[in-house]
Order: structure tokens, then sequence, then C-alpha cells
């Protein structure tokens, strides 16, 4: 049968797509249609402090997600769809601290974690808030770009030098999202921490903080920054996209010594969030994901509104597709390195290829029927410069 090309697109450089396209329909074949019944969707969902094993047994994997967010999106597709099969017993396990997630997946107590890519990178090298090291290996990204740098209504902000004086929080110091802002503002002479404030504010506190006057800006993932716009209490003043294009935002990750031991169960789990991720990056699809993942209501996307969420997830502001380039780990090592969030002599090649499985997720991307990245590396464009890789 001759391959039928889709709206799919590989993710590229500015405007989000170059010319390999992926077979949709071979795709969606593979993927099934198959949804877990509503019993089993009620005890998916753990609390922390219900976390039993500290190991995975047999087929059965607990992962830490932080949500409703972009990237938390993908975890709960794939659950909500039932695409984690061949007996996986998967449970998802919401944290409001993305913090919390690496520390029970440094202790073992979580087999998996959706964190963001920089503090992988602190927990692999041993930096920053950690004080040892903890070797993890990335084999998806869970979300592109979607974020964006929200301001309170009545601001006083117009232009960049406006933001000087000003406190602007995120939930995590290490979010990809945080870091490339702080660049953003580098680049219009501001300092974090001498011009500009930052404080870190929980994801569900961002909102009634932004209302309330205690920061006058924030640096969150969708859909807070959507709902800011619904409630009338923020707007967006730069979507994080302008200033990289298709930057990652949270990966999957799991600790290497749990991967070495458990490669075939480590790639059945990513296989099935890859066909996650794939399926929630169409563009015609994005309803039908939002009324799926509204669909339970163990996962808090039931409490935003269908109307937020879609602009949240507007194709090209908040992305999902599961490939990590090299390029992108190379980008964020350097910035984390020039912030001194890294340790100058670190081989950043070294780290990104320690850590970002390229390989792998090629090869499963192909397993279920996408036609991968030939490279590991693409074109990045930070800050309007073009910056370019080797093979």
């Amino acid at each position: 049968m001759r391959k039928q090309k889709s709206k799919q697109t590989k993710q590229g450089l500015a405007g989000g797509t170059d010319n390999a396209d992926w077979t949709r329909r071979k795709f969606i074949a593979r993927v099934g249609g198959a949804f877990l019944s509503a019993g089993a969707l009620g005890t998916g969902l753990l609390l922390p402090d219900a976390i039993m094993a500290s190991v995975a047994t047999g087929r059965e994997v607990t992962i830490g997600t932080f949500g409703p967010s972009h990237c938390s999106a993908t975890f709960v597709y794939a659950r909500l769809k039932g695409l984690f099969q061949g007996g996986l017993t998967v449970n998802l396990v919401n944290y409001p601290d993305m913090g919390a997630i690496a520390k029970d997946l440094m202790s073992g107590k979580l087999d998996f974690g959706q964190l963001v890519v920089p503090l992988a990178f602190a927990m692999h090298t041993g930096s920053k808030p950690f004080t040892t090291k903890t070797p993890v290996v990335i084999p998806q990204i869970a979300g592109t770009n979607g974020s964006a740098l929200v301001i309170r209504s009545g601001a006083p902000i117009a232009k960049p030098a406006d933001f000087k004086g000003k406190t602007v929080a995120s939930h995590n110091a290490l979010s990809v999202n945080h870091l490339i802002n702080v660049m953003f503002f580098e680049s219009n002479g501001l300092v974090l921490d001498k011009d500009v404030k930052y404080k870190q504010v929980d994801l569900e506190r961002v909102g009634p903080a932004l209302k309330a006057g205690e920061i006058d800006a924030f640096v969150m993932p969708e859909p807070a920054n959507a709902l800011a716009e619904h409630s009338g209490s923020g707007k967006i003043y730069l979507l994080s996209k302008y200033i990289w294009p298709n930057h990652p935002c949270c990966a999957l990750v799991c600790r290497k010594d749990f991967y070495d031991k458990n490669a075939s169960l480590v790639a059945d789990v990513t296989r099935s969030m890859t066909r996650a991720g794939l399926a929630i990056n169409e563009a015609e699809d994005r309803e039908s994901t939002i009324a799926l993942l509204q669909s339970s209501d163990v996962y808090k996307f039931d409490k935003i509104p269908a109307p937020v969420l879609m602009s949240a997830f507007t194709p090209g502001r908040a992305d999902f597709y599961p490939f990590p380039y090299q390029s992108s780990a190379l980008i964020i090592i350097d910035i984390m390195k020039r912030l001194g969030l890294l340790a100058k002599d670190v081989n950043d090649k070294k780290l990104a290829g320690e850590v970002f499985l390229s390989g792998l997720s090629r090869k499963l991307m192909k397993e279920v029927g996408a036609e991968a990245p030939v490279k590991d590396h693409r074109m990045e464009k930070i800050l309007g410069k073009i910056k370019t890789f080797g093979a």
C-alpha cells in the first residue's frame, strides 16, 4: 500500500515543521481505539503519600506527573486512551511540586517522572539543588513550546525595560521556560535578582498571586497562561515560542540504573507515550483531545473550561512532538552553564548524549508508524540567532 502523507510533520526551526511527513493512517491503525474502563480510571491517580513500591514489580510502573499542565496532557492522554498495553499497569501520581517528583524519582518511589529538562540535567550531574549525582535518561519529550510571560492586568509594563523592579514568578527555577525568559531579560539589559526579582510560586497558587498583586508577572506552563487571560487577571506579554521556537519543556525521565535493568520495560512505556505525543500533536485532533482529557475527574483538566484549554493548546502555542533533539539539549546545557547552574567543565556533548536517548526515540517512532528525524540535531533559533550543529 502506498503511504499517505498527513499534516503531522516533524518539528523543525521557525514555524515548527520540515518536510518529513509521517503516515497518519498507519499510526492510527497501530494505536487502536481501546479505552480503559471507568473503574480503572477511578484508581489511576495516586497521592504521593500513597506510593507503596520502591521499584516496579513485573509490568507495573508508577509515573509522577505535574498537572494539570501542558506536558502532563501526554501522560493523561496515554492512560485515558488505553495506550499503555502489553500487560503494562501504569499508575499516574500527580504532584503539586516538581522538586518532589525529582526527590521520589531519586529514591526509587517513582519509576518515571515528568520533569523539566534542566532539572534532569541537574540531577544527572549532581548540580544545585542536588548534592549527589543521580544519572537519568530522557527517552521522550512530553511537550514543546507551551509557556508564556504573563503580566498582571493593569501593570505598567509595555516594553522590556518596564520589567525593572518587578517581581516575576515561576513554578521552578530550573524550568526551560524560566531560563529562556531570563535570557530574554538579559538580551534587553535586565539581570535577574538585580533588576528583576524572582519568586517561586506553586502552579495552583500563581493565578491568585497575580490577581492579589503579590507578583507582577509569571512564566508558567499552559493552561495557567490561558486561565489568567480568561479570568481577566493577566495578559500575554510574550509566548515562549517567540524566544525559542519548538523548545522542549518537560520530558519523560527515569533513572539510568532503572533503564539499564529494565530496558524493555522503558521502551514499552516510551512507545506508548510516543503514540500519545504524536496523536495529540495533530492540529485537527486538539478538540477531541481536550474532550478526552476532561472526561475524567481524576486528572484536574475537567476543572478548566474547555475554551480555556482550546486557547492554551492552540497548535504552535503548545505542542507535543516527542523526539529529543541533541541540539536542544546542547542549547539548554549552554544556558545553564552561562547562568552558573552547571559547572563550566561539564562536557556539553557527552552530557547531552548520555541523557537524551535520541536513538531509542527514533527507533520507537518508526515502530509506531511515524517518520522519525534522520539526524539527532536540527537548526535551533533562540533570541533570533540561528545555531547549527554537527551530525
